[in-house]
């Protein structure tokens, strides 16, 4: 569900990143089917958890999800002075609050399309929160980049089918605020690796949630003991499949490939999200929402590529 929208906080990667100079600057077969897979993933993630709500609720789907994902990595489990306090910080903006709010809002909402447009917003939020808390600068094309993002949304949000469930767009534009204070954040922490990163995240959101979803979700016991064999199969694909896997090959393909040769691939999640939920679900597509979709792709891909020529090419590689 999310960008990476749909997946985990990230860490610092196994290893050191190449320097931008030493990059493949093409992509190779098994890079394109890694690529393809991690899309795929993504975008039927929005789909495959909608089906799943019918039988397990969203809070309690992401507390679940949380709990498997920290018995899979309670092996990475490390204890970090000096930076515990940031990592419950991520822990909260980029877990239980990006879940919570995108599980709800995707829950509420009666199409896929517009939420997997509107989660696409972490990284125009993460550029504004960028020039508010870090000083940095952005120039009049990020500027005119951002109201295209603002604006496409805004095209969405006033569809007449859209403005019914505009308290559920409001959730998942809740998500991706949280995901870009998170992304912030990530850049202040030093010496976290992305696996213990994520098991910290898991371990810290799952309390959370699962204490959530029973104050208002009621006892989950009953969705528990009733989820049929495919609500399970569909929470293992939504955590490993789209999560933990298509992680791991993040991971990979950000330590390979520029961003400026990547990024256009990233965006294919949102629309094979999008085409979906029409085939599975029933959706409808409205003029509107292809309309303000593509304003607000097109703005993130020109953030996408613009950060990634900005960022000095042989810097350290972030802590994230």
């Amino acid at each position: 569900m999310s960008t990476r929208p749909a997946g985990e906080p990230a860490g610092e990667p196994a290893g050191e990143p190449a320097h931008a100079s030493d990059k493949p600057n093409h992509l190779t077969l098994s890079d394109l089917a890694l690529l393809m897979f991690m899309q795929i993933a993504w975008g039927g993630n929005f789909v495959v958890a909608k089906a799943v709500y019918s039988e397990i609720s969203p809070l309690l789907l992401s507390a679940l999800r949380f709990l498997i994902v920290a018995v899979v990595l309670v092996r990475f489990l490390r204890w970090h002075p000096g930076q515990m306090r940031l990592v419950f910080a991520i822990a909260m903006c980029t877990g239980a609050l990006f879940f919570g709010f995108m599980n709800l809002g995707l829950f509420y909402a009666e199409d896929v399309a517009p939420v997997a447009i509107v989660i696409q917003l972490t990284a125009p939020f993460a550029t504004v929160l960028s020039a508010i808390v870090l000083h940095e600068t952005v120039g009049i094309r990020r500027i005119l980049a951002l109201g295209i993002c603002f604006g496409g949304v805004a095209v969405i949000g006033f569809d007449p089918s859209v403005l019914q469930y505009s308290l559920a767009l409001g959730l998942v534009g809740l998500a991706s605020l949280s995901m870009a204070v998170g992304t912030i954040l990530m850049r202040q922490v030093r010496g976290v690796p992305v696996y213990s990163m994520q098991a910290w995240v898991a371990v810290m959101s799952f309390p959370i949630l699962f204490t959530a979803s029973f104050a208002l979700e009621g006892s989950p016991v009953d969705d528990i003991m009733n989820a049929s064999l495919a609500a399970w199969a569909g929470l293992a694909f939504i955590t490993l499949g789209a999560g933990l896997f298509a992680q791991a090959g993040y991971f990979y393909i950000i330590q390979r490939h520029e961003v400026g040769l990547t990024a256009p691939f990233m965006l294919l999640a949102p629309i094979l999200g999008a085409l979906g939920g029409v085939v599975f679900l029933g959706d409808v597509i409205t003029v509107r929402m292809i309309i303000g979709g593509a304003m607000t792709l097109s703005g993130v891909l020109f953030i996408m590529l613009r950060e990634s020529r900005i960022r000095p090419k042989h810097a350290p590689p972030e802590k994230t």
